[in-house]
């Protein structure tokens, strides 16, 4: 049913999920599935369609839905291509943290703008306090990996980001998981569906509504990540 292409050209179904792992696949484990890929099979199990995974930047993502280019995409809800989308959702909700170095803490919201420096994922939308705030000192990275692997060399401060994506990094950098559960809680963010306007899927729009609604699980993409973790390592934290 799902093929992979860095852009698919041809008649198929072009859909994206978040470009990075653990959402697109999992580094060094490539028959392992992605918790995005996982989330939106839930979704078009029935439809008689030939699926193609677009693999491209966040940004890029936002951009091809807009032109047609790509036809389906599973994201935080994002405001800014909201004209030229259908967002079908919640899928899932997923928990937003801020997590920081040692020995900084973050209790309380006004506590980040002491902060020097916040990985934020280009073009992604977290909190709309947060991504509507200008005073905070963001500097804007393409992964959580590379947004993890810059706290690890004190590059910069923090980093906002969902929790299983943080987690995943952290794991992968052989950092303590100790960061997740020091981290800022900033709240629950929609995990959902952004079917372009221009997509020949827009006719199926009702039948994906209805797919969506019954796949709703509020914890369903950290339920994917426990399943993936569990079966694709042997080594768990």
């Amino acid at each position: 049913m799902i093929h992979t292409m860095s852009l698919a050209s041809d008649k198929s179904i072009n859909f994206s999920v978040p470009p990075f792992s653990p959402f697109n696949g999992f580094d060094e484990q490539p028959k392992c599935k992605g918790v995005g890929v996982l989330a939106i099979e839930k979704v078009i199990i029935n439809l008689e369609e030939d699926f193609t995974l677009a693999l491209l930047p966040y940004a890029r993502i936002l951009n091809s839905l807009k032109t047609g280019q790509l036809d389906l995409a599973i994201l935080f809800k994002n405001n800014t291509v909201a004209e030229n989308i259908e967002y079908i959702g919640p899928l899932s909700m997923a928990k937003v943290l801020v997590i920081t170095q040692s020995g900084t803490t973050v209790k309380h919201y006004k506590d980040l703008y002491q902060l020097d420096s916040i990985g934020v994922i280009r073009s992604a939308q977290f909190n709309n306090r947060f991504d509507q705030d200008e005073l905070l000192k963001k500097v804007n990275v393409n992964s959580y990996s590379q947004a993890v692997k810059l706290l690890k060399l004190k590059r910069i401060n923090a980093v906002i980001g969902s929790k299983i994506g943080l987690e995943y990094a952290l794991y992968h950098e052989n950092m303590s998981n100790e960061l997740i559960a020091d981290a800022f809680y900033l709240g629950d963010k929609e995990l959902g569906l952004h079917l372009s306007k221009k997509s020949a899927l827009i006719s199926n729009l009702p039948l994906i509504k209805n797919a969506v609604k019954s796949a709703y699980q509020a914890n369903l993409t950290e339920q994917l990540y426990r399943q993936q973790m569990n079966e694709c390592y042997s080594k768990i934290y």
